[in-house]
């Protein structure tokens, strides 16, 4: 009895601790203005060791990742992967194709891109397809160029995204076939003189219907990138405003808003450098348009993106919120056959019950945390990492503080005990994931601030603080 009751003391004693430090960590005078919820929650036994206004709902941000990555884990499968598929109708006569050739989005995130490995860079993939048309003895196609990006819904954008937001890359829409991770790069000159406007010196990849108006202005030295693109989804036309530091060429990355159309034209463009003629036009499925039935085509070329659990990985580690969205809406597409934002989010808090999170008051609005509606308690988060602590390819997609991803600058000399994601927008810190102790215990922790007015680094740095004193705790 004399054992348990000084054991029970000792727990006391090292929780009122953490309580004591952390309290005196979050009276920060940075954050005296600011709504802050923190939750940290004993993987072990469940227990709360220290909340503050964690039943309160706040923003999370790009929090809201590490359950999107989760349900697809669990929902889709961690081996499952994306596959997009180029067809041709009818027959071949003397080199020529009289029919159709059908490109069918399968809503991979990562098409085009070779960020990731196994991956092809949107370069490569026209050049692989175009070089199997001519193996399959392709060097003229007499009908169609058809891109089916019905896989997914119309509407690629959330509801709640900003217009500041949607132009730039981070905001790029998520669409049945995507390229380039929906991205281009607009490469500009500074003037000599700080107000100058900028000129143009490339914008890659790049498409014939596309026109851009420049307002960037060059900027002091140094300054960074405080340039700001706008566009919509389907909308050839898009501007920047802003400003971008005096000195050499700066490359900023805008969204791309129609990537089939965009499709379409690059590869046929590398028709025209591999010789195969195109006698045809293009035509980009409408949802409403009678579905092609692919089951009796020739198949060209099948390509499949990493799996699902890279993906999630690299979501998780660059905070990709594109893979993010496409992740959601494949989830609904596997329970019903359609690809929609909504639904997803439907069958996301269905998964959350299952693992006896509370979903009430909890608001989910997209699958990547870009839209300032999401809104979730620290103590749901902390409890459904709890549900998630002894998956381990779960828990290893989680980047580690002070050494990988976003996290990276943050709890350096954590020595791997910290894995946590980021969530970072204006006036909005987050960290949620795990904390390792120095004397083996293990925590799951949320920390939100939201409508803070200092820079994000500078909260930042006062949450590492804390992580790294729950890290040295009993």
């Amino acid at each position: 009895m004399l054992f348990s009751l000084w054991s029970w003391s000792v727990t006391l004693i090292a929780q009122v601790s953490i309580k004591d430090r952390l309290n005196t960590i979050l009276n920060d005078s940075l954050l005296i203005h600011s709504f802050v919820g923190v939750s940290v929650r004993d993987v072990a036994t469940n227990k709360l060791v220290y909340e503050r206004n964690g039943t309160l709902s706040f923003t999370p941000a790009s929090n809201l990742k590490l359950i999107t990555t989760a349900a697809a884990l669990d929902l889709l499968g961690a081996d499952y992967r994306f596959i997009t598929r180029v067809y041709y109708s009818d027959t071949i006569s003397n080199h020529s194709l009289k029919g159709d050739l059908v490109i069918n989005g399968g809503g991979d995130p990562t098409l085009g891109s070779d960020k990731m490995n196994g991956s092809l860079s949107y370069q490569l993939l026209m050049r692989n397809i175009v070089s199997e048309l001519k193996l399959k003895g392709i060097t003229q196609i007499e009908g169609r160029i058809v891109i089916d990006p019905t896989h997914f819904e119309y509407n690629p954008i959330p509801m709640d995204y900003t217009w500041a937001d949607i132009g730039n890359y981070y905001g790029a829409g998520s669409f049945g076939l995507n390229l380039n991770e929906n991205q281009t790069v607009i490469t500009l000159k500074p003037s000599s003189k700080v107000g100058g406007i900028t000129s143009l010196q490339s914008i890659l990849p790049w498409d014939s219907s596309w026109s851009f108006i420049n307002h960037i202005k060059t900027g002091v030295s140094n300054s960074g990138d405080k340039s700001i693109i706008y566009s919509s989804p389907y909308n050839p036309l898009f501007f920047g405003e802003g400003t971008i530091p005096m000195g050499t060429a700066y490359a900023v990355k805008a969204s791309i808003s129609d990537p089939s159309t965009l499709f379409a034209n690059l590869l046929i463009a590398e028709m025209n450098k591999q010789g195969v003629v195109f006698k045809g036009t293009i035509k980009i499925v409408q949802s409403d348009d009678i579905k092609m039935n692919t089951s009796k085509m020739n198949i060209v070329f099948e390509h499949k993106s990493p799996t699902i659990k890279e993906i999630c990985t690299y979501a998780n580690l660059v905070s990709n919120n594109l893979y993010a969205e496409c992740l959601l809406k494949e989830i609904s597409f596997k329970m019903n056959g359609v690809g929609s934002a909504q639904n997803g989010i439907n069958h996301i808090k269905k998964y959350l019950s299952s693992k006896n999170v509370d979903t009430i008051g909890m608001v989910l609005r997209d699958g990547s945390g870009m839209s300032p509606f999401n809104s979730i308690s620290p103590n749901q988060f902390t409890q459904f990492l709890v549900s998630k602590s002894l998956n381990t390819i779960y828990v290893t997609s989680i980047p580690i503080a002070g050494l990988q991803g976003t996290v990276a600058h943050i709890c350096k000399g954590s020595e791997g005990k910290i894995r946590v994601k980021s969530g970072t927008m204006n006036g909005t810190t987050c960290y949620s994931g795990y904390v390792q102790t120095n004397s083996g215990n293990r925590y799951a922790v949320s920390f939100m601030v939201n409508k803070h007015e200092a820079k994000n680094r500078m909260v930042q740095h006062v949450l590492s603080t804390a992580l790294m004193e729950i890290m040295r705790s009993n």
